[in-house]
């Protein structure tokens, strides 16, 4: 009994959407690790449902981030099937140089503040800035790590920790689940990177 009314609890809290979205979110970070061409597709279905539940839930960046994923993820998807074949996995890893650190962050500054301005004054929204933040902060390190740039991990597991509880503030607790997982895959990530970049450098 206890247990039953544990799971009809939980289940008042999500929404059919947010499981849907959450699911196929996870099967596409599965395929990912498995270099399954069934990501690309997996995640354009994720990205698109988590569009309508980040918009629903007042959080408008990160609604227009899924945009961003979604071009992206079509973009993958054609370019694993029609692509050149690229020797991605000899790219060498590398650190920001002070100068690059320098520009990412004033690019950073004033993403936040330009989407949170936005946000704030065209919008219904309760945590303009704190959505920009995050959001900005996901497109800048979703960049860096398509460029092989180490930096892009405590970028990842920052605004993980962050969306774990944006999520619970939103009542998003499936949500706020997957991002507990995503921030040990961004510090598996980063101890991996790490141990090839010091060989690289050795």
């Amino acid at each position: 009994m206890i247990i039953s009314d544990i799971i009809d609890a939980i289940l008042e809290w999500m929404t059919p959407l947010e499981i849907f979205a959450t699911i196929f979110t996870l099967i596409c970070v599965w395929l990912t690790v498995k270099r399954n061409i069934w990501c690309w597709p997996m995640g354009i279905i994720g990205v698109s449902a988590y569009f309508f539940v980040f918009f629903e839930n007042q959080l408008y960046a990160d609604a227009g981030l899924q945009i961003i994923f979604l071009i992206q993820s079509i973009y993958g998807w054609y370019f694993w099937v029609y692509g050149k074949n690229e020797d991605i996995e000899n790219v060498p890893i590398r650190r920001l140089k002070l100068t690059e650190q320098i520009l990412t962050l004033s690019f950073c500054v004033i993403l936040i503040f330009t989407i949170g301005w936005l946000s704030a004054t065209f919008t219904d929204t309760d945590v303009a800035y704190l959505d920009a933040m995050v959001a900005s902060i996901s497109l800048i390190a979703n960049l860096l790590l398509a460029r092989k740039i180490i930096d892009n991990w405590p970028l990842w597991m920052f605004v993980d920790v962050v969306y774990v509880g944006l999520f619970i503030y939103k009542e998003l607790y499936l949500t706020a689940g997957l991002y507990v997982v995503f921030f040990f895959m961004a510090t598996t990530g980063l101890i991996q990177w790490r141990k090839e970049w010091l060989a690289q450098e050795a």
